[in-house]
């Protein structure tokens, strides 16, 4: 039998990695007691953290991959199913381990560990996404930052975004009520974040309003890219080097937080989705490890910080390894693992 070559992948997993790694980066600074800056906010007059790229590039990548997922599901049980079976086995790991890890250091002159109400309001908070919890007591108190794992923030407002993008389940066969549909909240996400930003600053319904009109802008702009033809797109080639030459004049006027809105989601599509013999090799060889390195990498800086002490240099490096190896493990025994069961609770159902 003749063997096909592997078909090229597109660069959405190595991107997502990547955008991993630029969190890693920006909290190799923040957490080692540095400030907010990284090489990115000074070569961007101060503008743009690699932490700000990297989770808006992943609430881009989302939004267009997700939606894409939500319009071929046969059903929402069989969409809901897919998401919670990609976040949630991987986070409930995640926290077990962190907390094993938390027990080590815990001090014995505090409420016995396995009393203390704040270790099962860390696993139970988090794991429920809506109501986190990044402190327990006496941990990490010496350190400039006292958070085990400060990047769960991010995983609530992704996950409402799975479910908030369920209002376009039923009319998803309409194409360009779609179209239009998705623009409209997209330009009332806008105007509230641009417009009313202090509400949104000092009003909390379940979730804190002002990250979710930022980071849904990104989410449902990817969506939205997600409805048309990408690769049929005329002149796309232009308009990414269009929209690439307007964020850097933005960044230099100092006006760059605002026109990203509108330029980082179609430049993350469009490099998205070339192809690459690096991106090929990643996605045969190692997978998405992505969400892995994201969930690991805080603790393990933290660690890392409370043992050794290490220059920046060092924490990035170190971190860098860590977080690599066990978002590797993450993907190949647990994430992998969960998302093969799909299949069984569809069937369960039938």
């Amino acid at each position: 039998m003749v063997q096909l070559p592997t078909r090229q992948a597109n660069n959405f997993d190595l991107l997502r990695i990547l955008f991993a790694w630029f969190v890693i980066v920006s909290h190799s600074y923040v957490l080692n007691g540095d400030g907010a800056t990284d090489p990115l906010f000074e070569a961007t007059n101060s503008t743009f953290l690699f932490s700000f790229i990297g989770v808006k590039g992943f609430f881009i990548i989302s939004g267009y991959l997700i939606f894409k997922s939500m319009m071929v599901s046969a059903s929402i049980f069989e969409y809901l199913v897919k998401r919670v079976l990609r976040i949630f086995p991987a986070l409930a790991v995640v926290l077990l381990i962190t907390l094993a890890a938390v027990y080590f250091i815990y001090p014995s002159t505090l409420t016995p560990f396995f009393k203390n109400k704040e270790v099962y309001a860390y696993f139970i908070g988090n794991l429920i996404l809506f109501k986190p919890h990044f402190f327990i007591q006496g941990i990490f108190s010496g350190l400039p930052s006292t958070a085990i794992n400060g990047s769960l923030w991010t995983i609530e407002y992704e996950f409402f975004f799975y479910l908030f993008i369920l209002l376009f389940f039923f009319v998803r066969s309409h194409k360009i009520f779609l179209k239009i549909a998705l623009a409209i909240v997209i330009g009332i996400f806008l105007m509230v974040r641009l417009l009313l930003y202090n509400w949104t600053v000092q009003t909390h319904f379940f979730i804190p309003l002002e990250p979710l009109f930022d980071l849904g802008i990104y989410f449902l702009m990817g969506s939205l890219l997600s409805c048309f033809h990408f690769d049929a797109i005329n002149y796309k080639h232009t308009i990414a080097a269009v929209l690439l030459i307007a964020l850097i004049a933005a960044i230099y006027f100092g006006v760059g937080h605002t026109v990203v809105y509108v330029t980082l989601p179609f430049l993350v599509i469009y490099l998205g989705k070339q192809t690459s013999r690096v991106a090929t090799f990643v996605h045969a060889s190692i997978g998405d490890p992505s969400y892995g390195i994201y969930l690991y990498a805080f603790p393990l800086q933290q660690f890392i910080i409370y043992w050794f002490r290490p220059s920046t240099l060092m924490l990035f490096i170190a971190s860098t390894i860590g977080a690599f190896i066990f978002g590797y493990l993450s993907w190949i025994l647990i994430e992998k693992k969960a998302l093969a069961l799909k299949q069984y609770f569809l069937e369960r159902r039938q």
